[in-house]
């Protein structure tokens, strides 16, 4: 089979997956009466999130469910909005709902990234470049869950790249998923407690919101140093 023949299912896929992201993008604004265009604006999330708070509190599950399945393709495909859509998950969810469904959402998102690349690409790389993802699949089996926990935590290499990368590799799916789980969740504290500062701030309440939100910071900068030194010790 020619390369051309073989391209031209990819295409198709890429095409129809394109289809299902502006027909979902294009749902979620008109339920939410919001710009399609401020989806990947972080500015336009701002202006707009007293309509979206709205919306929510007209249709709970609606919303959740919307939220999740944005976050969840942003974040798949790599697109700029999760970080307004972490803050979004402070004010509307709480820090403790709120820092779950981001690290969910982040981690399925990062799952259709590692599956895409393995079903789709990695037979083709395995063919050119074998000997590469040879020493790819050493490393993972030195640094184990725990050296993906510390990527996670320790952004080294962006998601974009480390996400299909470890879809080419040997790595299972739940030594995948667990320590993406874990390290996402735990990454995205600090900006849901920040969203969540922000709105009682504006709403001009009393409390300790700057000093929790400095606290998340501090959980995940221990949670990274520890899980860098747990590293080093076993390599």
């Amino acid at each position: 089979m020619t390369a051309a023949a073989t391209s031209a299912p990819m295409r198709r896929r890429l095409g129809l997956l394109a289809a299902a992201l502006a027909t979902v993008l294009g749902g979620l604004s008109w339920a939410a009466g919001i710009d399609p265009a401020g989806v990947f604006d972080a500015g336009a999330w701002a202006q707009q999130a007293s309509r979206l708070l709205a919306w929510q509190q007209q249709a709970p599950v609606l919303f959740t469910l919307g939220f999740m399945l944005l976050f969840v393709l942003l974040s798949a495909l790599a697109l700029p909005g999760c970080g307004a859509l972490s803050l979004l998950a402070g004010s509307a969810f709480g820090t403790l709902a709120g820092t779950l469904l981001v690290g969910l959402g982040s981690t399925l998102g990062a799952l259709l990234a590692f599956l895409a690349a393995r079903h789709w690409a990695r037979e083709r790389v395995q063919r050119r470049l074998g000997h590469r993802l040879q020493a790819l699949d050493r490393l993972l089996a030195r640094r184990g869950a725990l050296g993906l926990l510390g990527l996670r935590l320790v952004p080294v290499m962006p998601y974009p790249l480390l996400n299909p990368l470890l879809g080419l590799s040997r790595m299972s799916v739940p030594a995948f998923f667990w320590p993406s789980l874990a390290g996402l969740t735990l990454g995205s504290l600090p900006y849901v407690w920040a969203g969540q500062s922000l709105r009682a701030w504006l709403r001009g309440m009393p409390g300790h919101h700057l000093l929790w939100l400095a606290a998340a910071g501090s959980l995940l900068l221990v949670a990274a140093l520890w899980t860098r030194r747990r590293m080093r010790e076993a390599g």
